[in-house]
């Protein structure tokens, strides 16, 4: 029964927590354009040029010499020249396209060759009917046909949060999600969430305020992009019109400049779909115009776009990034006009307008934002592990730790565990060896291996052994082993157990050694058990703690702990966490000694 009531306590602490954690910020009617964050002390501007030729295809073959790049009309000498070819083809590999979670989809956004895409279907100005059914069957044909077997892409309206956006290479679940979209123009009830129905009540103009909110996301969505990666992004944003934003027409004109200085700044291409066609009376937004070309997109109005869209796909193929030193060097938090020409004749270069130079204020300002928003330095090294490597030729997880052996020198254990079931176990070989070039372990090992190692950095290299007996790509790690025998505390490296049913748990709690999980990523149904112990001449009255972390390093709750003999155990209540990614914060003091370890971990 105290177990019951702990692991209660325990689970409602984690739920309100992480519920807290969980709750998409609130959506301001204003929010100011995030200045573009340019690297102290340099005056580097990089321009995104696509170049195709009377059918629409990119070129491919230009040089430095073939450029005429000016700001503020004064000619400008290219530094760098790059050609960007991502034509969204499968790998030769093709197990890392399926995406296993927002982490996954992060590491391979943030490739060159990946091309990332975001539909914003802006519900609040797309009309119920008509509209709505030409622009559906437009997505859905461009969705199901268009994009390429790497492409990412994510659909989302102005009610989603940027921690929610969800990219996908699953082309039957976007056609899907495709079908329910709506159309809710002049549709104020029933309402869709809580902010909504706060517009019902506020008493003012709801139109402005749908505006607003429409405005505010597609800013949020810019900067997410913009976090990705520096390279090209692309939003599609299908809308009618993005009416006031504020009182009076300047107030629009303030958030259009601010939009398009931040998606140049993020490196962001936006294109618009008029979902009304060529019906007549209709007449075209100058809001979605100027997103489109001062971006470096295009304007879609057409009864039939669905063929039209494609030509969003096909211009992100092959660009150039383009480099130069502004011989400005501006500081001064003012519009410079950038414009680029090809010095061959019958061809159409898109580029962005220009950009806004931040000034020094706002260089200190988002100095000190980017500074206050960075993840301590433990904290992101923590996390490392849970990033999926995309392309790693081992079909499992592999973990290596340290503990002291029955002399006190080290012993490394490696575990590789094989991450679906069925099937032949996959031999692998293993090398461990030292910074001095000393090899502690050289061989084959199906799944568990033990050996003796000195303190310091042990360089471990996986490779799998094919059915040839030939070795394959190899797989590179490293962990810091400490010297257990000179340092008064220490704790071991955290071993994780996993149980996934009744026989399974039954199985481990009999077992006098178990075999270890290497994995982290866990099922709520699953059973987990941690074991660590704490070592050193100060070990013996050492005040030992546990605590879970948020994926921020935010305290949440005190694990339990059982102590025994051998060390320490912790039952992880995965049944009574939300799913996320955490850390378990192990540490151990006596007066001035102490150490501190952390695990990170996902519940999916």
């Amino acid at each position: 029964m105290d177990r019951i009531r702990t692991l209660l306590t325990l689970g409602f602490a984690i739920a309100a927590v992480a519920l807290l954690e969980a709750q998409p910020p609130a959506v301001p009617p204003t929010q100011q354009p995030r200045p573009p964050v340019f690297k102290a002390g340099t005056s580097q501007v990089r321009v995104d040029v696509t170049v195709v030729d009377r059918k629409g295809d990119p070129i491919t073959d230009l040089k430095k010499e073939d450029f005429d790049v000016r700001e503020d009309g004064i000619p400008q000498s290219i530094d760098t020249l790059k050609l960007i070819q991502a034509t969204g083809a499968a790998p030769d590999d093709d197990t890392s396209l399926p995406i296993r979670s927002p982490e996954h989809a992060a590491a391979e956004a943030a490739r060159d060759d990946i091309r990332v895409f975001v539909i914003f279907w802006d519900e609040y100005h797309i009309g119920q009917m008509a509209p709505a059914i030409r622009a559906r069957e437009a997505l859905t044909a461009f969705v199901e046909t268009a994009f390429g077997p790497t492409d990412l892409v994510a659909l989302m309206d102005q009610l989603t949060p940027t921690d929610a956006i969800r990219f996908t290479r699953n082309r039957r679940e976007l056609a899907d999600r495709v079908h329910t979209l709506q159309g809710r123009q002049g549709v104020y009830l029933p309402p869709r969430s809580a902010v909504e129905e706060a517009q019902m009540y506020q008493g003012r103009d709801i139109e402005m305020l749908r505006s607003q909110v429409t405005a505010t996301a597609l800013e949020s969505t810019i900067a997410f992009l913009g976090s990705l990666k520096e390279g090209r992004k692309t939003i599609l944003f299908v809308s009618q019109t993005i009416g006031r934003v504020g009182t009076t027409q300047q107030d629009t004109v303030q958030w259009l400049d601010g939009a398009i200085r931040s998606a140049n700044a993020n490196n962001t291409t936006i294109y618009t779909l008029d979902p009304r066609g060529l019906n007549m009376g209709t007449m075209s937004s100058d809001i979605l115009h100027a997103l489109a070309e001062q971006t470096g997109g295009r304007q879609f109005a057409s009864n039939f776009p669905a063929a039209s869209l494609r030509e969003i796909v096909k211009v992100a193929s092959a660009f150039y990034l383009l480099g130069y030193s502004s011989a400005k060097n501006p500081a001064d938090g003012k519009f410079h006009k950038i414009a680029v020409h090809v010095k061959r004749p019958g061809v159409e270069v898109k580029a962005r307008t220009g950009y806004y130079a931040p000034s020094l204020a706002e260089m200190d300002v988002a100095n000190k934002k980017a500074s206050a928003a960075a993840l301590p330095p433990e904290i992101s090294k923590a996390l490392e592990p849970l990033v999926d490597a995309p392309h790693v030729p081992i079909a499992g997880d592999f973990w290596a730790g340290a503990r002291p052996g029955p002399d006190g020198t080290p012993a490394i254990t490696a575990v590789w565990t094989k991450r679906s079931a069925g099937g032949e176990a996959q031999r692998t070989w293993l090398r461990a060896s030292g910074d001095d070039g000393h090899v502690y372990f050289d061989g084959p090992f199906q799944d568990r291996v033990t050996f003796a190692a000195a303190p310091g950095a042990i360089h471990l290299r996986l490779e799998p052994i094919e059915a040839d007996g030939s070795r394959g790509d190899r797989q590179e790690s490293s962990i810091d082993v400490p010297d257990f025998r000179a340092r008064p505390i220490a704790i071991t490296t955290p071993v994780v157990f996993r149980a996934r049913t009744p026989m399974e748990l039954r199985t481990l709690l009999a077992d006098a050694d178990p075999r270890p999980f290497a994995g982290r990523q866990f099922e709520r149904t699953d059973r987990v058990f941690m074991r660590f112990a704490v070592t050193g001449t100060a070990a013996s009255d050492a005040t030992v703690s546990a605590h879970l972390l948020s994926r921020k390093g935010v305290a949440m709750t005190a694990l339990p702990m059982k102590s025994g003999p051998a060390g320490y155990e912790i039952d992880l209540p995965v049944a009574s966490i939300a799913r996320g990614e955490y850390i378990v914060a192990l540490e151990a003091s006596r007066g001035a000694d102490r150490d501190k370890v952390l695990f990170s971990f996902r519940i999916n």
